[in-house]
């Protein structure tokens, strides 16, 4: 199976800094060019299903595509970000602020954070990694597409390449990046694209423009 794991496109909350988690935020107006911009890597490929995190920015994603591929869009709750608790909608700022020395442990070791109110990364990647095992296993020999988000698709990346999720911070994941994993019955998983942002044809997040 191939499987493609697709970021979501930029929302507001993206641009300011501001932690998402499960908070529902749309996409803004990059976000949606972003989501259209995907539309070519996949047209005229033979993708058999197109799944989602039901949070909006994902959704919204994923329509993009299932209009250009005329697939239906299934929703799994296992895909959504990771739950952040008391920190969402929060900048940075504000996080040390009410949480000192916080920023700096999830900093070093961010495999043994855990969110206030929320969740930790082995947690997330728990759930993500079960939903992708149930993916393979009802697609096998096909070509499969997941709109997810940044630190859910980092922790199934470190699975894959099995990295301690204390090494997340090796992965970056921009807005609308492709990310190709495949499963072989003999090799296992491995992984074949990560971060692929040619697509966007200069949508470009904020995130990305002070590497140009």
């Amino acid at each position: 199976m191939l499987l493609y794991l697709v970021r979501h496109g930029e929302t507001d909350w993206n641009v300011e800094r501001r932690i998402q988690g499960v908070s529902e935020t749309p996409l803004n107006e990059i976000g949606r060019a972003q989501a259209e911009a995907l539309i070519s890597p996949f047209r005229g490929r033979p993708v058999a299903a197109l799944y989602t995190s039901p949070l909006v920015r994902a959704r919204q994603t994923a329509d993009v595509l299932a209009a250009a591929t005329g697939l239906e869009v299934r929703e799994d709750a296992r895909l959504a970000e990771m739950d952040q608790g008391d920190l969402e909608g929060m900048n940075f700022e504000r996080i040390e602020e009410k949480y000192n020395g916080f920023l700096d442990r999830w900093s070093c070791m961010p495999a043994d954070v855990q969110m206030p109110g929320g969740e930790n990364l082995h947690q997330l990647q728990t759930r993500a990694w079960a939903a992708v095992q149930e993916i393979q296993a009802a697609h096998p020999g096909e070509m499969v597409v997941a709109v997810s988000h940044n630190l859910t698709i980092s922790t199934l990346m470190c699975r894959v390449m099995e990295l301690d999720l204390n090494n997340i911070r090796r992965i970056r994941q921009h807005n609308a990046a492709i990310n190709l994993v495949e499963h072989d019955p003999k090799r296992g998983w491995s992984v074949l694209t990560m971060n692929a942002v040619a697509h966007l044809n200069g949508q470009l997040s904020s995130d990305m423009k002070p590497y140009l």
